[in-house]
């Protein structure tokens, strides 16, 4: 009877830090997409991107997935994370030389990879489990 006592304890230890993993892992993914997404509203229409608000808002994200970056890469592959870090690298050199086109195009990309990881690594039985 301890042993079975012993295992079922065990897997709920096993199981509350799967679930902990899972929401924290929404948490940081959902706070990336928010932020691209208010930068998308921001930007849309405007073509002059070299304004003071929305280098702060990209200084924001970088600063946001600066902090998050070792936890998702403690849970997820680095290779699909590096894909997301590299498109916020480029956002701040497409506001130097005002590329609107390429900006928009990162911004687009880090919402749908943000999205796609979110879909991958999200809180399901099959990743608890």
């Amino acid at each position: 009877m301890k042993k079975f006592i012993t295992i079922v304890i065990v897997v709920l230890i096993l199981a509350f830090g799967a679930v902990f993993e899972q929401i924290t892992i929404n948490n940081y993914l959902d706070e990336i997409q928010d932020m691209t997404y208010e930068l998308m509203t921001l930007t849309k229409g405007s073509e002059n991107i070299q304004t003071e608000e929305i280098a702060e808002k990209v200084s924001q994200l970088k600063k946001t997935w600066i902090h998050h970056e070792n936890v998702l890469c403690t849970f997820a592959n680095h290779k699909d994370m590096r894909d997301l870090c590299i498109e916020i690298q480029k956002l701040e050199g497409n506001i130097e030389v005002n590329q609107y086109e390429d900006f928009t195009a990162s911004l687009k990309v880090i919402y749908h990879l943000a999205d796609d990881y979110h879909k991958i690594m999200g809180t399901s039985w099959q990743n608890i489990f």
